[in-house]
């Protein structure tokens, strides 16, 4: 019950932490330094059509400013002026560290008429009825997670429940790793013909998972977990059986596993994501006495549970 209360303050401390203001969408104008009169001329026309732009930055690396603004999720069009030619480079975040690139407007001969176009296409393409198109998912994002799992596996050790903390990062719209440390909070009892056993199981490991759905507010990934499992099992020497000693050990084994993983926008930051994991794991681990056996782990194992994310940069 005491690890209930903490677990659930915690999710209150999270859920309070992740409300915040929504994104308000803008365009970026990005200038190498010798082109701010040509961002001058964009931004004034950007503000004749709706368009909120941003002060004009200096960034002589392209790339950098690309990447720099990619991992604002306020960000919705980035508008490069270049000097050498001069012409206006536009851009738009899709998830990628980079962004994609759009169009190349000349303005040598006539910079206000390549600014208009560039205007007004942005508006055409990021703009919908006056209402302004959602911000894609920006790679650069952590998470903190914080929840709780069972793990089933054959034998007659499992049912298991763990603690789990994982920390990840989303390098790519559709791409994240993360590590984790699943902790079990209680000492599992098995008894046989008058003999006794206390055991706990630890996980740690490493996740990979591929994001096909990315929309406002939900979250589908499909991804592969390998962790490694710590057994700890003490014997307990029996009151009438005096000689004979319990014994502690710790044996390891590996848990391979496929996970579906579904999360649900509480916040802007805050998500709550539920999964189901599948695999196997070996070598089998067999508890056992000389006369007798209490129980084993493996092959075959599966887990679920719940959590609750907090996304920062």
């Amino acid at each position: 019950m005491r690890q209930m209360r903490i677990l659930g303050s915690i999710f209150l401390f999270l859920w309070l932490l992740g409300v915040s203001e929504p994104v308000r969408a803008e365009t970026l104008l990005v200038s190498d330094g010798r082109s701010n009169e040509l961002c001058e001329v964009v931004q004034f026309e950007l503000g004749q059509v709706g368009i909120e732009a941003s002060t004009t930055r200096r960034e002589e690396n392209v790339r950098g400013a690309r990447r720099k603004a990619s991992v604002r999720e306020s960000v919705e069009a980035v508008v490069f002026c270049r000097s050498e030619p001069s012409r206006i480079d536009v851009f738009y975040p899709d998830g990628s560290r980079l962004g994609r690139f759009v169009f190349s407007v000349p303005a040598d001969d006539d910079p206000t008429s390549a600014a208009v176009y560039a205007s007004e296409r942005i508006r055409s393409e990021r703009l919908v009825g006056d209402a302004v198109a959602g911000v894609p998912f920006a790679p650069g994002i952590w998470w903190l997670g914080f929840g709780g799992e069972v793990l089933f596996s054959p034998g007659g050790i499992a049912p298991l429940a763990f603690l789990t903390v994982d920390l990840g990062y989303r390098f790519h719209r559709h791409w994240s790793f993360s590590g984790f440390v699943s902790l079990q909070p209680y000492v599992r009892r098995l008894r046989t013909e008058g003999l006794e056993t206390k055991q706990r199981l630890d996980q740690y490991g490493l996740a990979l998972a591929f994001h096909p759905v990315v929309r406002e507010g939900v979250d589908l990934a499909f991804g592969v977990r390998a962790s490694a499992l710590r057994l700890a099992v003490r014997g307990q020497t029996p009151q009438d059986m005096p000689g004979l000693e319990g014994e502690r050990e710790a044996v390891w084994t590996a848990f391979v596993a496929g996970r579906v993983s579904l999360r649900v926008a509480l916040s802007r930051r805050v998500w709550l994501r539920f999964q189901g994991d599948v695999g196997a794991l070996a070598p089998r681990v067999e508890v056992s006495a000389p006369s007798s056996t209490f129980g084993s782990l493996g092959e075959f194992g599966a887990q679920t549970g719940l959590g609750l994310e907090v996304h920062f940069r």
